[in-house]
Formats: structure tokens, C-alpha cells, sequence
């Protein structure tokens, strides 16, 4: 067996668990992620002592159905067709938000 097909292997032996916390922990496990520029399971493992990986580029991921993107295409005045554009419109709009933030 080839060290790719290896590796992935190892992957697949990993268990998912899921952690229900008090929502004020929640919030603090997202606070703390974000200033540390890590992602909240993270936070986690960081905190029982097991090894992380500080993200290289963080992202947020969006899944969109076909009635949500045909109504942001009739939002932006597009094709929904057109995903590309539509995915530059919405990181537009986002960074437009943030960037005239008066909360703060």
C-alpha cells in the first residue's frame, strides 16, 4: 500500500464525537478560536492537551440550496447560473458590512 492510501486510511479509523456546552461556554470557545486564529474543536484540543493545527486560511463555508441561490441571483441582478459571481457578490456585501461596522 502507497503512503497516500496510508495516511488516508489512518484517517478513516478517527472517531468523531460531538460536545453539547452550556452556551456561554460555547460563545467563550468561539471567542477565544477566533482571537487565536484557530477553529473552535481546536480550542478544545488545545485545552486537553492534544496537538492542533493553526489554520493556514480561514474560510467560512456556506452551502446554498437552488431557491437560495436563484433568489441571491435576483438580489445581485445575475444568472444563478452564474456561481462565480455570485460568490464575489456575497464576499463583497460581507466585507462591505463589516467594513462599515458601527457596533464597535
Amino acid at each position: 500500500m502507497n503512503k497516500k492510501w496510508k495516511n488516508e486510511k489512518s484517517v478513516l479509523r478517527k472517531l468523531q464525537m460531538h460536545f453539547t456546552f452550556q452556551q456561554d461556554i460555547l460563545r467563550k470557545i468561539r471567542h477565544d478560536a477566533a482571537d487565536a486564529s484557530i477553529v473552535p474543536s481546536d480550542i478544545v484540543r488545545k485545552i486537553i492537551g492534544l496537538p492542533y493545527v493553526k489554520v493556514q486560511r480561514p474560510r467560512v463555508g456556506l452551502s446554498f440550496n437552488q431557491d437560495e441561490l436563484a433568489q441571491l441571483a435576483e438580489h445581485y441582478g445575475l444568472d444563478a447560473m452564474d456561481e462565480a459571481e455570485i460568490k464575489r457578490k456575497v464576499l463583497e456585501e460581507v466585507n462591505k458590512y463589516y467594513q462599515e461596522d458601527k457596533r464597535s
